[in-house]
Parts: C-alpha cells; structure tokens; sequence
C-alpha cells in the first residue's frame, strides 16, 4: 500500500525534488522551484565552501605570494570545483526534473504500455520514489562522501615536501581542514547523489523494458516510439558538464602545479568523455531485445507486404506491357506506391537497436568536451589561440 503523498509524488515522478536532503532544504525555505530561491540555494553553498576558504587563507598568508608553492589564488582545482561545478550541479535539477517527469508522463500516455503491464509500471515507479526517498541511501551517500573526502586528502592529496594553502609538510592549515571537512564532502555529496538519481532512474528503464511494449517498426524515430528516451538524455548534459568540470580541473592543476603536460593526459581526456558516453546511454541498452524483435517482425511483416505490392506491380506493368500505352504511366501512382513502400521498408531496416537520439549525443559529447577547451590553453598561448580565431572569421 502506498500513502497518499507517496501517490502524489508517483505521479509527479519528480525524482530530483525529494529526499531527505530535499525536506532539509525546505525547512530552510530554500528548496522553492524559482529562479530567486535557487540563486539564494547557490549563494548559501558558496559561502559555507569557497568563501571560508579564501577568508582562512587570507588570515594565514597563504591566499597568494611567495611563502607557499600553491597558493590558494592559484588552486584552480578548488575554484572550479567550488564556484562553477556546484552551482552547475544544484540548477541541473531544473532541467532533469522537467525531462524525468516528462518522460514517465509520455510512457504513460501514449499507448506505448499495454493496459495488463500499467500495474507493473505504476510499481516501477512506486519503486523510484521509494528508492530516492530512502533515508538509508542518502546516509549512506554522506558517510562515502566524508570518507572520500578523508581518504583522499589524508592519504593521497599530498606529496611529501608539498607546500600550499592547505598543508605544510604534515601541517594541515585551517583551510585545510575546512576544505576537507566541509567543502569536499558537500561536493562529493552532491555529486553522488545525482548518481544515485541516474542509477534510480536506469533501474526504472530497466523495469519497463521487461514489460510487454507496443513498438511500432516504422515510427520515425527508427527507435519503435521510444525515441524521446534517447533525447531524454539531453537532460543530464548539465551534470555531465560538471563532472567533466572536475576532470578538468584535476587535469589543470597536474599541468600547472605538478610538471605534467596536456600530450600526457590526452589519453585521460578521451577516455573520460567516451566512457561518460558509454555509461549514459548503457541504461537504453536494455531496450535492445524488443527492439531487434520489433524490427525483425518489421522486416518480415513488410518485406511480405513489399513482395506483394512488387508482384502486383510487375504483373501490371511488366508482364503485360505490350498490352499497355507507355505513356499511361507517366503520373501514375503506380509509381510512386512503388518508391513509398521502398522507403517504408528501407525505414524498418535502419532501426536503432536501443533508443537512440544523434542531436542527443551531440549535445552531451559537447557537455564532456567543453570544459576541458581551457586544457588547451596550458599548451598553446591563449594569445595564439584568439588569433588563429580572428583569422577564421575575418
């Protein structure tokens, strides 16, 4: 049995607004849907992360100068990750929520689920909510955070002899501890929890790719009626941008702080953004069954229709032409019956084998690959770069 809010939020199929997280945010009436609230929500954030950084660093003399070897004006890493992946990752709600709904919506309505499957699918989505309103797995989510965040900067954050805003030698500074208590487990929080919004949403596919679907073999969308779900994937191109943001970042200070080169880490950018390509779309690969079985009927039902319709045809035209005045078949629609139901049959033969959307892809390869242009810039000038630009567009 589910509550009458559980059913308020199945139907919603809101999986981004809810949560424990979410009812904390409320409480602190920053969790509104509007521009304002959200501008607030990413203020709070910069200021319980970036900006005791900077204030810490300042008071200890470690903001910029000389004393150090980074100094904390010159931590790229930290600000990307602080002032632009955040923000990215709290608005990107805006769009995955709309997307999410419209698609569970779009499932429902538009016949694609036989009336015998709409139990199963109202339990898959019964599933969802429960799952992203799991108390449990955002604890948990939160407990991995703050041990990433440890492990990562006590263990392997620092090499020996290493001088920054953070540490000197084993001297942790306070922005130190801020950044690895505070700054970096709110990050990774955010981070995994979209994640765990993916991983929630790949299994609810998962599920109505086992029910019995209505494909239609000749749908324009060569994907059966289940192209939207391939664009739908446009959605996470926010997320995905912040996450390649990080990677960036990363890549930046190995360049910048560590000796390193951007011909050393080609290899890391190229296998970042195919395998973020790969993991994105590797939930619609569940579909690949029925839509290899609906093409297949697809080619049998209409290369029988085709055979038909070309037997007709030659027996009309070819068999007896003698009988008949070439010029009767100028403008007939003969003809053209002939070219349509090719094209028809051609259409069926180059479906998708999972729902799959080109603009899509598009759009989420230049999410992975955007952030990491500035890359560029720590192996040729800038001042290069603009000009070859120039050159281009004079």
């Amino acid at each position: 049995m589910t509550t009458e809010p559980e059913e308020r939020a199945v139907e919603a199929m809101d999986l981004v607004r809810c949560g424990p997280a979410h009812r904390l945010a409320e409480r602190f009436g920053v969790s509104h849907p509007t521009f304002r609230r959200r501008l607030v929500k990413v203020t709070l954030l910069l200021l319980v992360t970036w900006v005791p950084l900077a204030i810490l660093s300042l008071i200890s003399g470690r903001a910029f100068g000389d004393d150090v070897s980074v100094t904390f004006v010159e931590d790229v890493e930290v600000h990307v990750r602080l002032i632009i992946v955040l923000p990215l990752l709290e608005l990107a709600a805006v769009v995955v929520a709309v997307s999410l709904r419209t698609q569970t919506r779009h499932l429902r309505e538009m016949g694609v689920i036989a009336a015998k499957d709409a139990p199963r699918f109202h339990a898959a989505q019964v599933e969802a909510i429960r799952l992203r309103e799991s108390a449990l797995a955002e604890g948990a989510i939160l407990i991995v955070a703050y041990g990433l965040s440890l492990v990562l900067r006590l263990l392997f954050g620092f090499s020996e002899g290493d001088s920054s805003w953070e540490r000197t030698g084993s001297a942790i500074t306070a922005a130190g501890w801020w950044h690895m208590l505070v700054s970096l487990p709110i990050l990774y929080f955010f981070m995994f929890r979209w994640l765990w919004v993916f991983l929630i949403w790949s299994r609810f596919l998962y599920r109505v790719s086992r029910l019995d679907l209505q494909l239609t073999p000749t749908h324009p969308d060569r994907s059966g009626g289940l192209g939207f779900l391939g664009w739908g994937l446009a959605s996470f191109a926010t997320v995905l941008m912040a996450a390649s943001s990080v990677c960036s970042a990363g890549f930046a200070d190995e360049i910048l702080n560590r000796g390193s080169s951007l011909n050393d880490l080609k290899y890391h950018v190229i296998v970042f953004v195919v395998s973020a390509l790969v993991v994105l779309h590797a939930p619609l690969l569940a579909f690949s069954g029925q839509l290899a079985r609906c093409r297949f009927r697809g080619l049998l039902e209409f290369g029988a229709l085709v055979w038909r319709h070309d037997r007709a045809f030659d027996e009309k035209w070819i068999t007896n032409a003698t009988k008949i005045d070439p010029a009767s078949i100028l403008g007939s629609a003969d003809v053209q019956s002939l070219a349509d139901v090719g094209i028809v049959y051609e259409h069926v033969d180059r479906m998708w084998l999972m729902p799959f959307d080109t603009k899509a892809f598009v759009v989420l390869a230049l999410a992975a690959l955007i952030p990491m242009l500035p890359l560029v810039g720590t192996a040729i000038p800038l001042q290069e770069i603009f000009s070859k630009l120039g050159e281009l567009l004079i």
